[in-house]
């Protein structure tokens, strides 16, 4: 749908608005697209996955399902916003439009992200996975390597929208204010993720030795992960006219991920010792025995 001309006042050549919540979504029409219909589909996603990780099918499928299962959610959320994509984005090739781009960046963080930090999660914060699988690349199933792309979908409109909600709530605030309240939303969605998964339904699959550590300086941690991925997401076609090319997105992507590397590594020597006891190269992989992972009943 077009916004219409600079001055155009006709109703039928108006950007529909989300009334008082319109300024939590991207001013570029084609990216408030992909963040609602990520928004909405958060729900789909989330209710999927509680029913099959929780209720025991991830164990049951093993590597075939769980995969496929997995393929099957993250794909659909690279191709949905593509598919439903405005009429001013089809009128560009579709490997242009910011659904694809949006999807390109949220694709190399999930993946990027969880080959190159879950040594973190285990090794520091005692993560454990009781996956039945035996595909598994650094102790992670293939399959969470793809159906994170659709969790990290929804991370990054939650990271935008508090992104703006602050700012826009504390527009005219000292700096000094400002920056501290708006560093708040990439910590915000980082404890939901980790409240939300460690629960006490999943312990079959997953846990932490110590959920206080996860939810206090893991989400220290992992914050920092947003900290780094919310500039990225901010600077893809944000603003009307302005178009972000595929190369410099994987760039920051890369960027980020060092980055975020480079603190993970500080926080392990500098200040998890003081926290935890931290094992090099952890045993966090269907360890039932020595662990909190515990089995499914019989």
């Amino acid at each position: 749908m077009s916004a219409g001309a600079p001055g155009a006042v006709g109703a039928e050549t108006q950007e529909p608005r989300a009334g008082r919540f319109d300024h939590l979504f991207s001013a570029n029409p084609a990216k408030r697209a992909t963040e609602r219909i990520w928004l909405w589909y958060t729900p789909v996603w989330g209710i999927a996955a509680a029913v099959v990780m929780m209720g025991g099918l991830a164990n049951q499928w093993r590597d075939l399902g769980l995969t496929i299962f997995c393929v099957v959610v993250g794909a659909a959320a690279l191709v949905l916003p593509i598919v439903l994509r405005s009429t001013e984005e089809r009128a560009r090739p579709w490997w242009r439009s910011t659904a694809f781009k949006l999807g390109f960046s949220v694709t190399l963080f999930a993946i990027l992200i969880n080959y190159q930090h879950n040594w973190f999660f285990f090794d520091v914060l005692h993560m454990h996975y009781g996956f039945n699988t035996t595909l598994n690349v650094r102790q992670t199933p293939i399959g969470l390597y793809i159906i994170t792309i659709a969790y990290f979908a929804t991370y990054s409109v939650l990271c935008l929208m508090t992104f703006r909600g602050v700012r826009s709530a504390v527009a005219g605030s000292p700096k000094w204010v400002q920056y501290p309240a708006i560093a708040t939303a990439p910590f915000a969605v980082a404890f939901l993720e980790t409240a939300l998964n460690a629960n006490p339904f999943m312990t079959h699959l997953f846990c932490y030795d110590s959920p206080t550590l996860a939810l206090s300086f893991g989400t220290v941690a992992y914050g920092t992960a947003f900290c780094f991925a919310l500039p990225v997401w901010l600077a893809i076609d944000e603003r009307p006219g302005k178009s972000a090319a595929l190369l410099p997105i994987a760039m920051w992507v890369l960027a980020a991920v060092y980055a975020q590397d480079l603190v993970l590594q500080g926080l392990r020597y500098s200040v998890a010792p003081y926290l935890t006891t931290v094992e090099d190269d952890a045993q966090g992989f269907r360890d039932f025995d020595e662990s909190c992972l515990e089995p499914l009943p019989e």
